[in-house]
């Protein structure tokens, strides 16, 4: 009896410690890279049609050239699981988003993404100049591949080299670096078109791939919406418009989209073409300026508007006015963590609610209108439309680009002509001008804008003169807003099919 019951223990044993070993033998293979887990080699998260499309997507596109919208599955997230918090949140299957970031900021601004967003979307990448683990997701060095002739006796990788030397935190390796923000400028540009080609080989089966940096907001539902009434089969590059030297890109904070055409073209059809243009990164300053310079070289595409859709102004320095008041806000760049969170609040509690579209009017309401004072001290609310200044007073060098807009003598009013004389001179001024919607004083110089932003806080001057006081014609701002009513029409940026 007691044989038997020694033989049964010592069986389970044996049992026990064979599926141990086989366990350990596969944990290794599951890691959490991005949003989803996989086993072994990266694979299409869809199955892939031979024109790069997903296959098996519920927003596919047909393979027979006829593009057809996609219909609303009411698919629920592909994660595993139903999360409470994600309720009313748009199904962005198809739609695949890459976030940049840098080592030296990864642990502080990744985490309050992934407890926020990123945990509603069903699949994403994080990219950055160091291969890193943030609470159990895979940070993708999208700089490992670039030329060792690029890099070596290249100071711009300084701050890399460094980094993967740190045998402690990456902050406090980061604190004994001189010049960090700097360094790490100099560093995130080379890692666009890398990103770009990684992102294809990781997950070359989805319609739309959407960049951004990791301190970018995307409000979803807008940018479902829009992206959805897009073919992707089409090549397509869209963005918000900058410029250097003539050169038209779009600007990486504020987001860009590549449609699966152009990303099967350009990365696909391509491989290493990122080597390509790892030695020109170098004489340039800005990978997002690099990455539409080889889109348009290499497959000859340009950027289209999606602006101001996408743009590189948040709730406290978006400039409202006519251009922006009734047109769907699509992301938001310079966004501190806590800004991330208090804005996923607002807008998640906004899903529950209504499924309209989230206009810059509504932002205003939220954020600007219940802080909204006549004046501030010590703030500055970038008032830099206009300016009275004495122009021949010999107690200021002041600035060509100054100079250039401020109101010749003979065009002043009779206010106007006083307006540099005090902060409340300043503020009469604003209140008579029609255009005039805030003003700020700092120094004799009294300076004016058409549309109104809220600004930041700015330290105190020892002088007085040097304070800079803001503020903004309340009534004036109320009767405009009135006089908008609502929006009858939402403005979604203007793009063939």
């Amino acid at each position: 009896m007691v044989s038997n019951r020694i033989f049964t223990v010592v069986f389970f044993a044996i049992i026990s410690v064979v599926v141990l070993l086989l366990t350990a033998q596969h944990l290794e293979q599951w890691e959490n890279t991005g949003g989803r887990y996989y086993t072994s080699d990266p694979s299409p998260y869809f199955a892939v049609n031979a024109n790069g499309t997903a296959a098996s997507s519920p927003v596919a596109i047909p393979t027979n050239g006829q593009y057809q919208p996609p219909v609303d599955h009411g698919l629920q997230s592909l994660r595993p699981g139903h999360d409470p918090i994600c309720d009313g949140f748009p199904d962005t299957s198809g739609i695949l988003l890459i976030m940049k970031t840098g080592a030296s900021e990864a642990f502080e601004k990744l985490p309050t993404h992934l407890i926020t967003i990123l945990r509603c979307l069903p699949d994403f990448l994080l990219f950055s100049d160091l291969e890193q683990h943030i609470a159990g997701y895979h940070v993708f060095d999208s700089l490992e591949t670039v030329l060792d002739t690029a890099k070596d006796d290249n100071h711009e990788f300084d701050l890399y080299r460094q980094q993967k030397e740190c045998v402690i935190d990456q902050e406090m390796c980061a604190k004994n670096f001189d010049g960090l923000e700097g360094a790490g400028w100099n560093l995130d540009k080379y890692k666009n078109i890398h990103i770009a080609e990684k992102t294809y080989r990781l997950r070359p089966g989805y319609d739309w791939y959407f960049f951004v940096d990791a301190d970018t907001y995307v409000s979803w539902p807008n940018m479902v919406h829009m992206l959805r009434k897009l073919d992707p089969t089409v090549p397509r590059y869209l963005g918000s418009p900058t410029m250097i030297q003539g050169n038209l890109f779009g600007h990486g904070g504020s987001g860009y989209a590549i449609s699966s055409a152009a990303m099967l073209e350009f990365a696909g059809q391509h491989p290493g073409i990122a080597n390509k243009y790892d030695e020109r990164v170098r004489g340039v300053c800005c990978g997002d300026y690099m990455f539409a310079t080889s889109l348009k070289e290499t497959i000859g595409i340009e950027l289209k508007s999606l602006w101001p859709m996408t743009n590189g102004e948040k709730p406290s320095t978006f400039p409202y006015g006519d251009r922006e008041w009734c047109h769907p806000v699509g992301t938001m760049h310079h966004m501190s963590s806590e800004e991330v969170s208090q804005f996923w609040e607002f807008e998640r509690k906004r899903f529950t609610q209504t499924q309209e579209p989230l206009l810059f009017k509504e932002i205003y309401h939220e954020y600007f209108e219940p802080k909204l004072i006549p004046v501030r001290q010590d703030w500055d609310n970038y008032s830099d439309g206009w300016f009275y200044l004495d122009v021949d007073s010999k107690d200021h060098d002041w600035e060509s680009w100054r100079i250039e807009r401020s109101t010749k003598e003979d065009k002043k009013s009779e206010l106007q002509k006083l307006a540099h004389l005090s902060a409340d001179d300043c503020a009469r001024a604003c209140d008579e001008h029609i255009e005039c919607f805030q003003w700020s004083y700092k120094n004799e110089c009294c300076a004016m804008k058409r549309t109104f932003q809220l600004g930041r806080p700015i330290k105190r001057a020892e002088e007085d003169q040097e304070r800079m006081t803001s503020g903004w014609p309340v009534a004036k701002i109320d009767q405009w807003i009135k006089k908008q009513g609502e929006c009858k029409k939402v403005h979604w940026p203007k793009i063939e099919p």
